[in-house]
């Protein structure tokens, strides 16, 4: 399986607009000087990676709160595409406005993502219990709309505050502290192995019974740290099952190759999606 060295001289794609919490995100694994693309939809930033190798990709893979998100997941299975990096992005809601001061008898719109207006549903009920709630694309948009409308109140990040122009009148406003979305890095090749490692893998197996008891053996007796595992029927194939896996090691570790070995004899198909650093 071939691997690629860092290659400095790259475009980052992101699922935008700016000001989004995948660009905020992207800024924080990249560095200043990388170019950063906003793009419509996850299925545009993966046919924008297959292009070329100078091509990183940065998606939201999965949430505390809501879960896988499939779309991610899916591309993940149509592409021939490598996850490179993990980053564990710590959420932070914040209510904003155009306004230098809160006024709280003003509040009477307020505008972000239908899944952060349920991450912050206490707060939401509690202080504002009666304002309109106005459902945007993303935090990005909502800051743009209360930047562009006094009377419009948003919750959204810190970047787009910045972006936008805001006033931030509450921090930290989400229902809990733990919110955070796992985000992933998507290029060609693999990279080397460094001091934490994941791998993650896709399994089609028969669809009968005692499928997940057969896969997961192999993982007990060689000792290896299963991290998360997600099923589904196949996307080709009716009398298959598909199993996505992460665990931890890197994929040439002895006892990986082993498990692999394993896997592979039991499977229909075995294909590695990733075997990847952990930043955080």
């Amino acid at each position: 399986m071939s691997k690629k060295p860092y290659n400095p001289q790259m475009k980052i794609f992101f699922l935008g607009p700016e000001g989004t919490n995948s660009d905020l995100a992207s800024r924080n694994i990249f560095s200043d000087t990388d170019t950063y693309v906003p793009l419509p939809s996850i299925e545009d930033i993966f046919e924008k990676v297959a292009m070329s190798h100078s091509y990183y990709g940065v998606i939201p893979f999965e949430n505390s709160y809501q879960g896988v998100i499939n779309s991610s997941l899916n591309c993940l299975i149509d592409y021939d595409l490598k996850i490179i990096k993990e980053f564990n992005f710590s959420v932070s809601h914040n209510f904003c406005s155009k306004n230098t001061k809160l006024d709280t008898s003003k509040v009477k719109k307020i505008t972000s993502h239908p899944q952060v207006f349920g991450q912050c549903n206490n707060w939401l009920r509690d202080n504002f219990p009666d304002a309109e709630k106005i459902v945007a694309t993303s935090t990005a948009e909502a800051a743009a709309h209360a930047a562009e409308d006094d009377s419009v109140f948003c919750i959204a990040n810190s970047y787009a505050i910045k972006i936008f122009g805001l006033t931030t009148h509450n921090s930290e406003i989400q229902d809990r502290s733990d919110n955070k979305t796992r985000f992933l890095v998507i290029g060609k090749s693999l990279e080397d192995r460094s001091d934490i490692n994941k791998t993650s893998v896709m399994i089609n197996i028969a669809d009968k019974p005692g499928s997940l008891m057969k896969i997961l053996q192999p993982f007990t007796d060689l000792d290896i740290n299963m991290t998360r595992i997600e099923t589904r029927p196949s996307r080709n194939n009716d009398f298959l099952h598909t199993f996505f896996i992460d665990f931890e090691g890197y994929y040439e570790d002895s006892n990986v190759i082993e498990l692999l070995e394993k896997l592979e004899d039991m499977s229909e198909e075995l294909r590695i999606i990733g075997s990847y650093t952990v930043l955080n």
